[in-house]
């Protein structure tokens, strides 16, 4: 049997064009490349004319999804030409290489090990040939000798590579990498099953570093047996996905990827060219910036390239050749402006496609069904979409997204909306060929992925013992309209609620639960289910709540406040009247209990002037009380902050509480004011520019006459109950619950 063997780098331009050469001159009769068996499948059967590179095979572990390969070809992949070309001649083609089955089993059973592979494991040996050279990289050298040689003979060529990776292998003897071994006698293998199948004549395509290790296949049969026999084995499946050329750069499947997917495509489309239409596609992105290039700019830029190219001994310039030459000429020096070229032409975003035929598991193809009902294009740059909820499909489109969002395929994120109100929601959507893997990885909770949600949500929360967790998929399963699912959460949500919580976990259970029960939309069984999970959790909190804030630091009591005041504007959302007193009555006990922080004590303060539980002559006692001379300078400022909560309206208004809390600082010696500059600072940068303007405007003119305009006017008429319920709607815009 005469046998080719073609060491190539993978996804290399020069090697892809030399296999096509040597395949016309040797007219093999079947063509083996390197590939674990199980990718087999993936080529079988399918039409590869209908794909458009990028475009990869990923290959999984059906027992363990996350544990994966991808297998990538661009166009210019020697594997992908070779298969094409068995294809298009009707020739016998294989794959050779370690089962992944094998692969996948032993890197589960060797996971929690340390490697006992050398150091020389994430180093090429190559890397010595190319600093001996003067390149500062492998890559750059293989490009020098080997891929740019395409142009001379291919035989010679891949003869070429086979001395240089014998001397390497002899003298590198030690270098090995994961399943290195063991990879070649399967691809030794399978060329001895073509000899005993008797080929005649048998292309083998692989990686150059393999293929010294393939010339004498026939001599190591029994080595190679007892490397392959016995082995660990799983389950693999695998499917064809779209790739992008910015992938391209992963190391994953086929060895280290490349970085420069444009300039490869490139030299693939224009194999002729010396450089000219390269410099042409460079001034046209420049063009379209709006940074003037002239016809002067290209020729001289070729100029420079080709003298560079020339001191360096090569035919012809290169990608560095050009972009020196750019950078000199077209950018004036300034490399910042290179980086518009390296995006859009040396990476050049481009994302592949497969046939809608091609295999894929039941829950790839209801979304692949779904994204185009939708019209959701899988696009990799960003692309927004405003979806109106008053319509169906607006609400359907935002449905199916929420449910991918709470699978964890992030292809979309919601933004801001900048409409008021709640129809509307703005999602900006990224494709980003991993996804696929996320889509893959919940297929084993159902087959469409309105089930896979629900079963996944309902999983999840039954194995959560946080109650704020749970509390959260509640809510993500009514954006996404799983009712079905909201019976198990609600159940989840009471169970835990009556294990023994701290009051800040019940807090922040509740803010949200209460948001729900005013705004989502839930059954009424739900509904009513909700509002007695908020009552229980309410007077719990009510009952706990004193003893909780004793002599909590300062970190804590700043969370504590912050906790009690969004809990108060949620009970002001909620509107019920029967809870109010308790709820004040409370805060009202905690306003005298000196063990609480003055932070806590002046928010509480402040809480209940505006809810008219306290007068003005209430506050302003508590105030002096407060800022008294036998107190520690650091607590009256913290009961400062605390009142003042965000609202300079107060210090505006009441003429008494300005005069006292000036009179106070006016009292600081020097060393107590620079000591609280930094939290009263901090008090008032949470004030408005305009309300800090005002302030400082009543300050230069010293202690305020508490002779007070307002309190002159005629209020007979005033209506309370409307002015309530204004002041309950600006709060509701204020925490964006409209």
């Amino acid at each position: 049997m005469e046998v080719g063997i073609l060491g190539i780098r993978h996804h290399g331009v020069g090697s892809a064009i030399n296999v096509l050469k040597y395949l016309e001159e040797f007219k093999p009769e079947h063509i083996i490349i390197e590939a674990p068996v199980e990718l087999m499948d993936s080529f079988d059967g399918v039409d590869l004319e209908e794909f458009k590179p990028p475009v990869a095979i990923l290959a999984y572990d059906t027992k363990e999804p996350s544990s994966s390969y991808f297998y990538p070809f661009a166009d210019y992949s020697a594997e992908w030409q070779g298969i094409k070309y068995a294809k298009a001649n009707g020739l016998s083609y294989s794959v050779a290489d370690m089962p992944l089955k094998h692969i996948f089993a032993m890197d589960r059973d060797d996971k929690d090990e340390e490697s006992q592979a050398p150091l020389e494991l994430h180093k090429s040996p190559l890397d010595e040939i190319a600093k001996l050279e003067g390149y500062e990289s492998a890559d750059e050298w293989w490009d020098r000798y080997f891929e740019e040689s395409y142009y001379q003979d291919a035989s010679s060529h891949f003869q070429a590579i086979l001395d240089v990776m014998s001397s390497l292998r002899e003298r590198y003897c030690n270098y090995d990498f994961a399943h290195n071994n063991q990879r070649e006698a399967f691809m030794r293998e399978e060329l001895r099953k073509a000899k005993r199948e008797k080929k005649s004549r048998v292309v083998f395509i692989c990686g150059a570093w393999h293929a010294p290790a393939l010339v004498d296949f026939a001599k190591m049969n029994k080595e190679d047996k007892a490397l392959i026999t016995k082995l660990p084995k799983t389950k693999v499946d695998s499917v064809w996905i779209p790739w992008s050329n910015q992938r391209l750069s992963w190391s994953s499947g086929y060895g280290a990827g490349i970085n420069s997917a444009g300039w490869y495509e490139h030299l693939w489309r224009h194999q002729k060219d010396d450089g000219k239409e390269w410099l042409i596609k460079v001034a046209k992105i420049f063009r379209k910036r709006d940074i003037d290039i002239s016809t002067a700019h290209v020729i001289e830029s070729y100029h420079l390239a080709t003298a560079l190219a020339s001191l360096r001994g090569r035919d012809r310039a290169g990608l560095s050749e050009l972009n020196q030459a750019v950078v000199s000429v077209m950018c004036m020096g300034d490399e910042i402006l290179l980086d518009f070229i390296t995006k859009e032409l040396i990476v050049a975003d481009k994302m592949g496609s497969v046939p809608s035929s091609s295999k894929k598991l039941p829950l790839q193809k209801d979304f692949e069904a779904k994204a185009k009902t939708y019209r959701l294009a899988l696009r990799e740059d960003a692309k927004v979409y405003k979806l109106d909820l008053r319509t169906p499909r607006g609400l359907e489109k935002s449905t199916f997204l929420h449910r991918l969002d709470i699978l964890g395929i992030e292809w979309g994120r919601v933004l801001r909306s900048s409409s008021k109100g709640t129809f509307k929601e703005e999602w900006e959507l990224s494709w980003t060929p991993e996804l696929e893997l996320n889509i893959i990885d919940r297929a084993i909770y159902g087959n469409t992925i309105e089930e896979a949600t629900k079963n996944y949500i309902n999983t999840k929360a039954k194995n959560s013992s946080d109650i704020v967790e749970v509390i959260s998929l509640l809510e993500l399963a009514i954006l996404a309209k799983l009712f079905d699912s909201v019976d198990t959460l609600i159940e989840q949500i009471d169970r835990l609620s009556t294990q023994s919580y701290e009051v800040e976990v019940l807090i922040k259970s509740v803010i949200p639960l209460i948001k729900i029960a005013r705004y989502s939309d839930v059954r009424n069984s739900d509904e009513v289910y909700i509002g007695t999970l908020i009552e229980n959790m309410l007077y719990t909190i009510v009952a706990s709540l004193n003893k909780a804030c004793y002599g909590l630091s300062v970190e804590s009591s700043t969370t504590m406040f912050e906790l009690i005041v969004s809990l108060n504007d949620s009970l002001a959302i909620l509107d019920d009247e029967k809870f109010f007193t308790e709820w004040f009555d409370t805060l009202d006990e905690l306003s005298t209990i000196e063990e609480v922080s003055s932070l806590i004590r002046g928010g509480v303060y402040r809480i209940l002037l505006d809810a008219d539980i306290y007068d003005i002559a209430k506050v302003e006692l508590g105030l002096s009380q407060a800022l008294s001379v036998g107190n520690e300078a650091l607590d009256c400022a913290y009961w400062i902050e605390g009142f003042l909560n965000t609202s300079a309206t107060v210090l505006l208004v009441d003429d008494v509480i300005f005069n006292l809390i000036y009179v106070w600082l006016d009292g600081l010696d020097d060393e107590a004011f620079d000591a609280l500059l930094p939290l009263l600072r901090r008090t008032f940068a949470k004030f408005s520019p305009y309300e800090r303007a005002k302030i400082g405007a009543k300050a230069k003119r010293g202690v305020a006459s508490t002779s007070q305009e307002f309190s002159k006017m005629d209020y007979s008429n005033f209506d309370i109950e409307l002015a309530k319920k204004a002041i309950q709607k600006s709060r509701r815009r204020l925490y964006g619950l409209n």
